[in-house]
């Protein structure tokens, strides 16, 4: 992984980790994972709480290494490339994966309602909770 180059562009920043800011984003996987699981939301805000769960757990990657993806434009397609390289090939098809459901949540924020269909949002929770295992995270 070449933390340099994303530094050099000024995509991520170095910071201070310690186990509270990891225990907090792991917190706010599980929250996400279990809101996007009530029923009574339709499917598009359910499909956008677990890409933020999506989003968070590739934050915490970049977090457990010491570093944080830099406000700007386009940094969630970056979290998304920074993790991928951090974590390597075993997790490129979830991290491509969650880089299509980037563009749906866009969709669904920005744009339209009834994108997002009830099996969009079990497949995504499915794909966020087997990229939290491999993570190292249960």
């Amino acid at each position: 992984m070449n933390w340099k180059h994303w530094l050099d562009k000024g995509d991520i920043q170095k910071v201070h980790v310690n186990r509270k800011s990891l225990a907090d984003l792991a917190n706010l996987v599980d929250r996400d994972l279990n809101d996007a699981q009530v029923a009574s939301l339709s499917a598009d805000r359910r499909f956008a709480i677990a890409y933020n769960a999506a989003l968070n757990l590739a934050n915490y990657v970049i977090r457990k290494n010491g570093y944080r993806v830099a406000a700007k434009v386009g940094h969630h397609r970056v979290t998304f490339l920074v993790a991928g390289e951090a974590l390597g090939k075993a997790t490129k098809s979830h991290l491509d994966y969650f880089d299509l459901c980037r563009r749906k949540r866009n969709k669904v924020d920005y744009d339209l309602a009834g994108v997002a269909t009830d099996k969009d949002v079990a497949d995504l929770i499915k794909q966020v909770m087997d990229f939290k295992s491999k993570c190292g995270l249960s």
